[in-house]
């Protein structure tokens, strides 16, 4: 704990897992990008740590089924990682392409959802981004090619989910007055949890296993425990089975208590 204390500045789950979806959505983008700025400025980073307390306190609440390699609830805590954003832009491009190398990825940490999967050819993977591409077109507010992206980039898929859920809490809250809301809100919903289960879960915890082993220390091994933390949440928070999660070593998965 680092001592930085804010307000509730966030009133639901749902506004909280959009705010903390769009911070992984800029963290995982290139610098370049230009969007990086955000995430330092006082009231942003106030939010931040508000959503993720939000967030950890209802996580640490109960209790769900986590495999080997996902972090505890004590690690979805983004005050160490807004301190690591506070240095300059220029180190943290170094690091993003030292440990995010997108021209030939490290194994374990490449930021594209299908070199994690296995017996992809060339022809799959353009049938599969495809088709992701089509999905994405079907909730026309989200921008896949923003910063040039490929539509299976971990910023990519982080962005649409943090889409998936802006929309469908405006639905809920005009749902009194417009009668196509509250499907609308339903269509949100089960396609967060589709998304998620289909598309983020398989691959997470090798992504967030990969950016701790590559970085070792700093902004980037922080933002890996937290994506460790953060898949077998969203998992439970979805209400997506813990057999959909990675397979763990041997087999192996625990019940945890969240405080620990």
């Amino acid at each position: 704990m680092l001592g930085v204390e804010v307000g509730p500045v966030v009133a639901s789950s749902d506004e909280a897992r959009e705010k903390i979806y769009g911070i992984l959505e800029v963290s995982l983008t290139h610098p370049d990008g230009g969007s990086w700025g955000q995430l330092v400025l006082p009231d942003a980073q106030r939010r931040a740590i508000a959503a993720s307390d939000w967030i950890r306190g209802l996580a640490m609440s109960g209790s769900y089924e986590r495999h080997e390699g996902e972090g505890p609830a004590r690690d979805l805590d983004l005050r160490a990682l807004m301190v690591d954003l506070c240095q300059p832009l220029g180190q943290l491009k170094l690091s993003y392409e030292r440990v995010i190398c997108m021209k030939k990825p490290r194994p374990g940490c490449s930021p594209f959802a299908l070199d994690h999967r296995k017996g992809m050819t060339e022809k799959r993977i353009e049938r599969t981004l495809e088709e992701l591409k089509g999905l994405y077109r079907d909730f026309e507010d989200f921008d896949a090619s923003e910063g040039r992206r490929r539509a299976d980039h971990v910023a990519c898929e982080m962005g649409f989910m943090r889409c998936l859920i802006e929309r469908g809490r405006m639905a809920s809250v005009l749902r009194p007055i417009d009668g196509h809301a509250a499907e609308e809100s339903a269509r949100c919903g089960l396609a967060q949890r589709d998304f998620f289960g289909n598309h983020l879960t398989g691959w997470l915890v090798d992504f967030a296993a990969g950016l701790q082993r590559n970085a070792r220390s700093g902004y980037f091994e922080t933002l890996g425990r937290f994506l460790a933390a953060w898949a077998p949440f969203e998992r439970h928070y979805l209400g997506i089975p813990a057999e959909a999660g990675a397979v763990a070593p041997r087999g192996k998965r625990r019940r945890v208590s969240l405080a620990s």
